[in-house]
């Protein structure tokens, strides 16, 4: 029910937003809000164990943010001179790579709330400043998403954790690691930690992230 409320709801802010005279900004900030509370919810659920909340969280990422923007700027400048079957690969395993990183991340956050306290227009970006009130504890946690707009669309295509970026991080990382060891052995071993990323993610948790890290490895 909560899944289809969401949808729902996602839908109607997207395709009414000319009619109700809502500002970009004012779309942004309930894209964001719901998704942040949508996680609270998850988090917080009781009768959920670990696996589950892990598993719900990840679907409520893959659904909120543009994979196939955050992977051609991931893989950079190596995407022009990438075949077409390379980039297929690369897209594919790093959308699965990315939200089974940082969706469970994200299953730490069971607070009180979740907040959206302002949206900026940055280029062809927009930046909503956000926070998370933990439930335990009186340390307000800061994150920022970056979100984009596609016909009337929002997606997010960058997490940014103590004014780090996440993408700007993996760009870095993986371009370096790409210029000594090529493509295809990247992707080798892409697709092997993304396989042991799903195992984890089917286990019960066994120690607590207090917040989301940029830091990819593992």
């Amino acid at each position: 029910m909560k899944k289809i409320l969401y949808l729902l709801t996602i839908t109607f802010f997207c395709s009414n937003a000319n009619a109700q005279n809502v500002g970009p900004k004012d779309m942004v900030h309930k894209f964001v809000q719901i998704i942040g509370d949508q996680i609270i919810d998850v988090a917080n659920d009781k009768k959920l164990n670990e696996v589950n909340k892990k598993q719900k969280i990840i679907k409520i990422i893959d659904k909120s943010i543009d994979s196939k923007w955050i992977a051609r700027f991931v893989l950079g400048r190596h995407h022009k001179n990438a075949s077409e079957e390379q980039r297929k690969k690369f897209m594919e395993t790093y959308r699965e790579f990315m939200i089974n990183t940082y969706g469970p991340k994200f299953n730490s956050y069971n607070g009180k709330k979740f907040a959206v306290n302002s949206v900026e227009k940055q280029g062809s970006f927009y930046l909503a400043k956000s926070e998370f009130n933990p439930k335990n504890s009186n340390t307000v946690v800061f994150f920022d998403f970056r979100v984009i707009e596609d016909d009337g669309n929002y997606f997010i295509v960058d997490f940014i954790a103590e004014g780090v970026s996440l993408i700007e991080t993996q760009r870095s990382e993986f371009n370096s690691t790409i210029n000594e060891e090529g493509l295809d052995k990247f992707l080798e071993t892409l697709e092997k930690r993304v396989d042991a990323l799903k195992i984890d993610n089917n286990k019960p948790t066994k120690t607590k992230d207090s917040k989301i890290s940029t830091n990819s490895k593992k």
